[in-house]
């Protein structure tokens, strides 16, 4: 209940709301390898929240209820927020198999952390319309490795350690990826859009990226790798900067950190094992990059003092944020 005495039926909790959030399935009577994908709020009053989608494989598209043409859509290794009216639009999948992860956002909590005064608040609050959806991105901003490292880690958590550990979990990723996601959007003001490069362009440089994070042989020079999705040197540093913001070694260089980190922590396998699986010769190599990014050695994960000062980081970074609206 708030300071004047009105209920707010629609929690803050990220775990909560997506728990009262009812998803249905239909496959597309015209193309049976399509999966229409519709969410509404348990209540049906709902009029407005917001969906953080993330597109790890193939292709989504939106859809108002109704209609059969789509108002929008996100390619693989894409993500966008947008801001919707449950139940008046559908998601559709181009394949039963596509890798895609959304996650609802309350109107309160979506506020919490994004003030009024903000342009991303007022990008998404710019139409009056609330049956007509706004997205945060004019077109759709690439995931980088930090941001697929978090999905990874929301993935492949499960509910075994109960359900405040589950939510506590939630919260505090959901509230790094919003955080990301406002960076991405804070730098379009001063730096090229990745959408403006003509698709084309855009698309080699998404087939650069695929090579270079599923290589594991002899080390690819910029040259191979500008000849192999059909460019040239100058123009691949270019435009892979362009689409990624980083450079195609750097790119890679944080690719490799952000999984290993998510190995040490998810998986029972040895420095040395993700060591070569990394495409380092050596384990120290390997060792001594790590602690370059992260500042601090990989066994130190397998501590445990290190995980537990990592969560408390998390839940700080939570707590600080309430701090800052009761001042």
């Amino acid at each position: 209940m708030t300071l004047e005495g009105v209920i707010n039926h629609y929690p803050n909790s990220v775990f909560s709301f997506n728990r009262e959030m009812g998803i249905s399935y239909s496959m597309d009577i015209e193309d049976r390898n399509k999966v229409e994908v519709n969410m509404n709020y348990a209540d049906g009053e709902l009029d407005q929240a917001y969906q953080m989608i993330f597109v790890l494989k193939g292709k989504v598209k939106f859809r108002k209820r109704g209609k059969t043409a789509s108002y929008g859509q996100i390619g693989a290794n894409q993500h966008n927020l947008y801001r919707v009216t449950p139940g008046a639009s559908r998601i559709v999948m181009g394949k039963s198999n596509d890798d895609v992860m959304c996650i609802n956002l309350s109107h309160s909590f979506v506020s919490q952390y994004i003030p009024g005064s903000h342009p991303a608040h007022q990008k998404l609050s710019a139409q009056p319309d609330a049956e007509v959806p706004m997205m945060l991105f004019p077109l759709n901003m690439h995931i980088t490795p930090e941001i697929s490292a978090i999905l990874q880690r929301l993935g492949s958590a499960t509910s075994s350690q109960g359900e405040f550990f589950d939510q506590l979990m939630l919260e505090s990723k959901v509230i790094e990826l919003l955080a990301l996601q406002i960076s991405q959007f804070e730098q379009l003001g001063i730096s090229t859009n990745p959408n403006q490069l003509e698709h084309e362009k855009r698309e080699r440089m998404h087939a650069a990226r695929e090579i270079i994070v599923n290589h594991t042989g002899k080390q690819l020079s910029l040259r191979s790798l500008a000849h192999m999705v059909g460019t040239n040197e100058f123009d691949l540093k270019r435009d892979f900067k362009i689409v990624f913001g980083n450079t195609v070694y750097g790119y890679l260089t944080q690719y490799r950190m952000e999984q290993a980190k998510a190995m040490l922590i998810e998986k029972n396998v040895t420095v040395a094992e993700i060591s070569f699986k990394m495409g380092y010769k050596h384990a120290t190599h390997f060792t001594s990059a790590f602690k370059k990014y992260f500042g601090y050695l990989p066994n130190k994960l397998r501590t445990g003092k290190l995980l537990l000062l990592m969560c408390l980081q998390d839940f700080s970074s939570i707590l600080e944020s309430l701090d800052l609206l009761a001042v």
